[in-house]
C-alpha cells in the first residue's frame, strides 16, 4: 500500500516517513565547532549505552523514535522515556515543520512523515535540549559520535537496507524506496594500515569502507544483530550527499514525568 508523505513524496513502507528539510541557517552551526582540534583530527572508536529499544511496529513516526531513543541514551539518559512519547514527539514535529497536514487528530489534510530538523525544533522546545549542531560529512559524524554522544540520522532508504549480512553491515544498494530516521550510537575506526597504526592516527590512515556506525533501529530486536546494523563510512558519505542530515543534540538532564 502506497503511503503519501509530506511534501508530496511516496513509499510503499509506512515505517520510512522521514522527509527531508533544509534550514540553511544549519551549516554556520557544525558538530565540529563544539569539539577541539585534537578530536577532529585524531578519530576513535566508541559506543554509547542504551538499554531501552522501543519498536514503532508497522507505523511510521520513525523520527520521533530516533529522539526517544537518543533521550534513553548515555552520555544524558534520562528516565521515562516511552515509545507513547515518540509518537507524541511525531505530532509535535509535524505542526512544526513547513508542510500542511498530519497524522495527528485534528489535521488536515492528512500525511505521514516529518523531518529530523522539526524533531530537534521540538524537543529544544520541550527543554530537553539546549540546542543542537550538524554534520555535514561522514568524517564529521564520525568524530561527533566518538566524543560528543549518538547522533539522530535521516538517510535515504535503498532496498539493500533491509537486512544485514552476515558480519551485521547493511548497504547502499538496489532501488531507493523511503526515508529513515535511526539513531547513531558507536564509531568504530578501522585503520588502512596496521603497520601505521601507532604512528598515524589521522584521517588519512582510515579505512572508510571498513570503519562503521552502528545504527539503533524501531523495528525491534529482531531486525539486524538485535535491533542494530552497521553502516560504513562510505555508504555513509553517499547517503549524506543524496539528502540525508545528521543532527547532534546538546543534551539536557531531565527526568520525565
Amino acid at each position: 500500500m502506497t503511503t503519501t508523505l509530506r511534501g508530496g513524496a511516496t513509499t510503499e513502507d509506512a515505517r520510512l516517513d522521514r522527509v527531508y528539510e533544509l534550514d540553511w541557517r544549519s551549516l554556520d552551526y557544525p558538530v565540529s565547532a563544539t569539539l577541539d582540534a585534537e578530536q577532529v583530527r585524531y578519530p576513535r572508536s566508541y559506543t554509547w549505552r542504551l538499554s531501552q529499544f522501543f519498536d514503532q511496529g508497522r507505523e511510521g513516526a520513525c523520527v520521533g523514535y530516533g529522539f526517544a531513543h537518543d533521550l534513553a541514551a548515555t552520555p544524558v539518559a534520562v528516565s521515562g522515556v516511552t515509545g507513547g512519547w515518540a509518537r507524541e514527539i511525531y505530532w509535535l514535529a509535524q505542526q512544526a515543520d513547513q508542510w500542511p497536514g498530519g497524522a495527528y487528530e485534528g489535521a488536515s489534510p492528512f500525511y505521514e512523515g516529518t523531518s529530523v530538523l522539526a524533531g530537534a525544533k521540538v524537543v529544544t522546545d520541550l527543554e530537553h535540549y539546549s540546542g543542537y549542531t550538524w554534520a555535514l560529512n561522514a568524517q564529521e559524524i564520525a568524530v561527533g559520535v566518538g566524543y560528543k554522544g549518538p547522533c539522530i540520522l535521516g538517510l535515504p532508504w535503498y532496498q539493500g537496507m533491509y537486512a544485514t549480512d552476515t558480519a551485521g553491515f547493511i548497504h547502499r544498494s538496489g532501488e531507493l524506496i523511503g526515508g529513515h530516521c535511526l539513531l547513531a550510537i558507536g564509531v568504530k575506526i578501522v585503520w588502512k594500515s596496521w603497520i601505521n597504526r601507532f604512528f598515524s592516527r589521522k584521517w588519512d590512515n582510515v579505512d572508510y569502507d571498513r570503519s562503521y556506525v552502528t545504527l539503533n533501529n524501531s523495528w525491534g530486536p529482531s531486525w539486524g544483530q538485535n535491533g542494530r546494523a552497521k553502516l560504513s563510512l562510505s555508504d555513509l558519505e553517499a547517503l549524506l550527499a543524496e539528502q540525508g542530515d545528521a543532527c547532534f543534540p546538546e543534551r539536557i538532564v531531565k527526568i520525565f514525568t
